[in-house]
């Protein structure tokens, strides 16, 4: 049977019992992902105008391009986009001039001064007075720090930084003291705004990878202004990069390149990013021309267009371009210690066959580790293993696939209709605290395009995605 016309995801069944945790179940049944080459619609836009419309599919959800709230591979290409951060990367991999022009570091790695460009604007927003975007300064990246500290947004940014002199301490004030009033800090030490062209960073301990660091994107830098909620993310996100966003149309997040950028730019007008589809309609979007490329490709729609090397199947040569990175993708699965089953997923550890449950080597390897044994009561030897709430294609086939070997042990599995921590709940895919990382999925990421669209790089992490070669041989 031919695999290209199997869909070999297995659908997430989902009935709900009461209030208690919703129940998954494993349905076996395949169906087609989506239809040959040759059926395929493949109309082109007739229009002969030069303006350059690209639309590209990301396989998770992206719902936020707050650079605090971001989770996914998905979100985090889009915010790189959008915003900048204090260092860059070169070609090499190297730290670079991004929005500081160049630094200085002290012997000992525990003092970092940056340098701004004072040319540097952020897009022009409503935001801003007469539209019309304001010159980027130092105590914007005091602000995002301090920001990132506080107890109203995710923790996962704030526990990578707090070797900076102070963050600790503010940080931990912030989520323990409730009360303004009672409150010591009002900042982090250790970042100092000393002009509007000059920001520094000082260290509790020699941080040689400090740069490397302030270039990841959960360090993107936006405006105050932008931030119209203490609680909730960005919605309207501003940044200084080289693309701008417009606005969010259902599933498509609508940028435009930056005229203003300074970096190389890409020969194209427009940009969507459609996420939120399930796989198969991705794929089908993208199968009838709808989608010009697939960043992230997702695990059955791997399985149909690859061998188990990872290589194109020879059918779809003509059609398609497919790119695989040499970056991989991780899908983390944390235990929460506090939900006292840390003795019955010892149990169940040996049991799981973790071939079985990345299904085929073009789709990476799965790596499962014991847990910590706590000293409280675990449940029955018949007790519910509970994960948090997840759409994410790769999460929801590991989770299918986990199911069904879980299941053979004599325990249930069940997805929580919450995406919140709690102590019923067994595993969840983000590290809040108290929890332990016990299985990790490699994928390799891959990028799937039509045979008229080149120049889509990811360069040196999953997030780094480079759209400044970006070219379509054909007017759409």
């Amino acid at each position: 049977m031919k695999k290209l016309f199997l869909f070999l995801l297995p659908l997430l069944m989902i009935t709900s019992c009461g209030k208690g945790p919703e129940t998954v179940t494993v349905n076996p049944e395949t169906s087609e992902l989506f239809t040959a080459p040759d059926s395929v619609i493949t109309e082109a836009d007739s229009d002969d105008d030069e303006f350059i419309h690209i639309k590209i599919g990301e396989s998770a959800s992206i719902n936020s391009l707050d650079p605090l709230f971001a989770e996914s591979g998905s979100e985090w290409r889009a915010i790189h986009l959008i915003y900048e951060t204090l260092v860059n990367l070169d070609e090499n991999g190297d730290p670079a001039p991004g929005l500081a022009k160049r630094w200085a570091v002290n012997d000992d790695s525990t003092q970092f001064v940056f340098y701004l460009n004072t040319i540097t604007y952020f897009h022009d927003s409503p935001f801003f007075e007469s539209n019309t975007g304001r010159r980027v300064v130092a105590s914007d990246i005091k602000y995002i720090f301090d920001r990132m500290a506080r107890n109203n947004v995710p923790d996962f940014t704030a526990n990578h930084f707090k070797d900076i002199v102070g963050f600790s301490a503010y940080h931990t004030e912030q989520t323990f003291i409730k009360d303004p009033d009672r409150r010591v800090y009002s900042t982090i030490e250790g970042i100092r705004d000393q002009n509007d062209s000059t920001v520094v960073f000082i260290m509790n301990s020699p941080a040689g990878d400090l740069l490397n660091r302030l270039a990841h994107p959960m360090t993107s830098v936006y405006p105050k202004e932008s931030v119209r909620s203490q609680t909730k993310p960005i919605q309207q996100a501003v940044g200084t990069g080289a693309f701008r966003f417009i606005q969010k149309e259902e599933h498509a997040h609508l940028l435009t390149v930056n005229e203003n950028y300074s970096g190389d730019q890409p020969d194209i007008d427009r940009l969507d990013i459609i996420s939120g589809l399930t796989e198969r309609d991705l794929f089908q979007d993208f199968a009838r021309m709808n989608l010009n490329a697939l960043l992230e490709l997702g695990p059955s729609s791997i399985l149909t267009v690859t061998d188990s090397t990872g290589r194109l199947l020879q059918n779809y040569y003509q059609d398609y371009s497919l790119s695989k990175t040499g970056f991989m993708s991780d899908y983390p699965l944390y235990f929460n210690q506090n939900s006292g089953q840390s003795n019955q997923l010892n149990k169940v550890i040996p049991l799981l066959d973790r071939r079985a449950l990345s299904v085929n080597p073009a789709l990476g390897t799965v790596s499962i580790d014991s847990v910590e044994t706590s000293g409280s009561t675990d449940p029955s030897e018949g007790s519910q293993f509970i994960v948090t709430q997840t759409k994410h294609p790769f999460y929801v086939f590991l989770l299918n696939n986990t199911a069904s070997q879980i299941s053979q042990t004599g325990r249930s599995f069940s997805m929580s209709a919450s995406y919140a921590m709690s102590d019923k709940t067994t595993f969840s895919t983000l590290p809040y605290p108290d929890t332990e990382l016990f299985l990790n999925w490699e994928s390799p990421l891959y990028i799937l395009t039509h045979a008229d669209v080149s120049g889509i790089r990811i360069n040196h992490h999953f997030w780094n995605l480079d759209l400044s070669e970006l070219k379509l041989s054909r007017s759409n």
